[in-house]
């Protein structure tokens, strides 16, 4: 830990491949991303500094203390500016306070407590009338048919989603993927896939455009309601660019979010039996997954990376890190740190677990009592009908900041009623 130099400009992808001994885009890698981390955290410990003077953080202590600290940051401090390890901010999630905590208060109304509990009603409706459905067919790709339609009706309702651009976007699907994909490096983006992602993101741009200057009057209690009246004071304090890019924002992180936990949970659920038997014992009853949840999302987070930069000179896990340092928090590593979780690569439904999925800190993610709710309620009614995998190998999404199962095909033997 000798090298105290200010880390070179650094492509983290290339970083990571050197570091793993693996190439990320790789299904190898993408599916199981513990078997290529565990060998340097037995090697480095939970901090590695790399050639370049990047580091490579694997410590659930080490990656909660950059995720805390106001000393670590992205680099970006207007949406307009491109972070310090070379991603486009676009929105308040990867800028810095004070310009990250003005535009999150804007719309940090619609996930509290109460709002989240106010949609409970509404959610169970949804999940009953999808899990019907799904009965009636026996044989449904959870990913398509159940986890994506869930998260697109809840957005749909938080952002207060017209109909007639409910039916259009219900399924959001590939814009949203696309642009989770549009926040991970231009180094790690092929031509191909950069040309989708920008397509969907001018085809959302155009769209929302639209929807935040036609909102009508006094519909100021939905995200685009509110963002609307904001903007329309032209004051200066919320331009319609800014309004644009907190919807997608919240589109991107909450809709991937919310369908990775649903079908990483499940598909870890049925390739682990004999863990899992406790849900049966138990009658998956609602407090029964809640607290199973939070083991998957320890498990197999559906955010598996967060990249931040040292914003002054500082210190985490007794390396000294200077100004201008890029960090790569492993989080899937952190969450089976042997430091935090006795046995950690064993599934243990009733662990109570304690994670980093949902971040910590300043950028804490805004939906996750929303995603935690959606997926206990989804695979409550799942693990009712006792589904049975059709499809015995899975692929995973490709991206470095996201990961989830692509599909996954099961056959349902029980009514979920």
């Amino acid at each position: 830990m000798e090298n105290t130099r200010t880390a070179a400009p650094v492509s983290w992808p290339e970083l990571i491949a050197e570091q793993l001994n693996c190439d990320p885009s790789s299904e190898a890698y993408r599916a199981d991303p513990n078997r290529f981390t565990e060998p340097l955290r037995a090697r480095y410990g939970p901090v590695h500094r790399t050639p370049s003077g990047a580091l490579v953080l694997l410590g659930h202590a080490e990656c909660a203390a950059v995720l805390r600290d106001p000393r670590f940051g992205h680099g970006a401090r207007k949406a307009r500016d491109t972070t310090a390890y070379g991603v486009p901010a676009r929105s308040f999630l990867l800028t810095d306070p004070p310009e990250h905590d003005r535009q999150r208060g804007r719309v940090s109304g619609a996930f509290t407590a109460r709002a989240t509990a106010g949609l409970g009603p509404r959610i169970e409706r949804y999940v009953c009338e999808l899990t019907d459905r799904a009965w009636r067919q026996r044989e449904v790709d959870v990913v398509a048919d159940l986890a994506q339609p869930l998260a697109a009706s809840v957005l749909s309702d938080v952002l207060g989603l017209p109909p007639e651009y409910e039916s259009r976007f219900g399924g959001f699907g590939e814009m949203a993927e696309l642009l989770v994909r549009g926040m991970d490096p231009q180094q790690a983006v092929d031509p191909a896939a950069g040309a989708r992602i920008a397509r969907a993101r001018t085809e959302f741009v155009r769209t929302f455009a639209t929807l935040l200057r036609h909102s009508p009057e006094g519909g100021g209690t939905s995200v685009i309601g509110h963002l609307a009246e904001v903007a329309a004071r032209q004051d200066g304090s919320l331009t319609l660019s800014e309004a644009v890019a907190t919807c997608g924002q919240l589109i991107a992180a909450g809709y991937e979010t919310t369908v990775g936990l649903i079908a990483n949970g499940l598909h870890t659920l049925l390739t682990h039996p004999e863990e899992s038997r406790v849900l049966d014992h138990a009658g998956a009853g609602t407090g029964v997954m809640a607290t199973a949840v939070e083991e998957l999302l320890r498990y197999e987070p559906p955010v598996h990376i967060a990249v931040r930069t040292a914003l002054t000179d500082a210190e985490v896990g007794g390396a000294v890190v200077p100004r201008g340092t890029i960090m790569v928090l492993m989080l899937n590593a952190a969450n089976r740190d042997p430091l935090v979780h006795a046995d950690p690569h064993r599934l243990d439904l009733q662990r109570g677990s304690k994670h980093l999925a949902f971040g910590l800190g300043a950028h804490f993610c805004l939906g996750a009592p929303l995603a935690r709710m959606e997926a206990d309620l989804m695979l409550s009614a799942l693990w009712r009908a006792k589904p049975h995998l059709v499809e015995e190998r899975v692929t995973h999404t490709f991206g470095f900041v996201a990961r989830r199962v692509r599909r996954l095909r099961v056959r349902l033997t029980r009514s979920p009623a």
